[in-house]
């Protein structure tokens, strides 16, 4: 209809599970979770891993296949991928990821332990978006000044709660009018997007770190 509007969706675009050293998180349960949450779609982002995005193909979510990647410049989440990103180059993990039409986004650059922003501009410019609200960054400052940095940079503005359990599913979140992957991957690439959302309680970290240990016992001999 002429004049009409695509109404704005929310994507939690930064999701830990199992796949993940520090979560604990079954993805099977995640559409239940995103559905009670008002979320449209999310993404699943573990640390260096590629695939648990499979285990939720028959949901009715929009679900953005994706890493997050602790390169040597910072962490970056990549989405839109369909094989597994195994350099840790930032350089390179771009190259690797346009060949994949994929997005770019800098992960929690103000976040502990990277406080202040560590990721150069030389690296921050080849990038399509800043996480601009993550749930788990301990002040609301850190958040403030990654969207400063991505306003100064003119880049995308993206949330994502960061979540390792499942109560922080789509504490943070992004906003964009989209129904498909396709419509979500250009809304973030023409800068169509806002990072909304809270913080979690500090008290979730510990649960990562009580996945870590759980993960380590379980593996010795």
């Amino acid at each position: 209809m002429a004049g009409s509007r695509m109404e704005m969706g929310r994507f939690d675009l930064h999701i830990h599970t199992f796949f993940s050293r520090d979560s604990l998180l079954d993805p099977r349960l995640l559409p239940k979770a995103a559905a009670s949450r008002g979320l449209a779609g999310l993404a699943v982002t573990d640390h260096n891993f590629f695939g648990a995005h499979r285990m939720l193909e028959s949901s009715s979510l929009i679900v953005v296949p994706g890493m997050e990647i602790r390169t040597s410049a910072g962490d970056i989440i990549v989405l839109f991928i369909q094989e597994p990103i195994l350099s840790r180059d930032p350089f390179e993990v771009y190259d690797l990821v346009r060949d994949q039409d994929g997005v770019l986004i800098a992960a929690h650059p103000f976040g502990f332990p990277r406080l202040g922003g560590s990721m150069g501009e030389e690296v921050m410019r080849l990038l399509d978006g800043v996480e601009v609200v993550n749930s788990r960054n301990i002040f609301r400052g850190q958040n403030e000044e990654a969207l400063k940095l991505a306003r100064r940079l003119g880049k995308a503005e993206t949330g994502g709660s960061d979540a390792h359990t499942l109560s922080e599913v789509g504490k943070a979140y992004t906003l964009a009018a989209a129904s498909s992957l396709e419509e979500l991957r250009k809304a973030i690439r023409s800068r169509m997007t806002r990072g909304a959302g809270g913080l979690s309680s500090p008290l979730v970290h510990l649960a990562s770190f009580s996945a870590s240990i759980v993960r380590k016992l379980a593996h010795q001999p």
